[in-house]
C-alpha cells in the first residue's frame, strides 16, 4: 500500500483497502479468492519444478 500511495499506482492493496473501508464485501471476497488461487497455483508449480530439478523425487522406472 505504501508503494502504491507514494507512486500513485492503482493496485490490489489500495483496492482492498477501499473495499474494506466502504464495506464492499463482494470485492473483498473476490480479491481474497484471487490471492488464494494464486498461492495454490504457485505452490503447485513449485512442487512440479522440484520433481523436474531433483531426480530423486521422480518416480522409479
Amino acid at each position: 500500500i505504501i508503494i502504491e500511495n507514494v507512486f500513485y499506482l492503482p493496485g490490489l492493496g489500495r483496492l482492498i483497502f477501499q473495499a474494506i473501508t466502504q464495506r464492499d464485501l463482494i470485492v473483498v471476497e473476490s480479491i481474497v479468492m484471487l490471492l488464494v488461487a494464486a498461492v495454490i497455483l504457485i505452490n503447485l508449480l513449485v512442487d512440479f519444478s522440484y520433481a523436474i530439478v531433483d531426480p530423486r523425487l521422480r518416480g522409479r522406472q
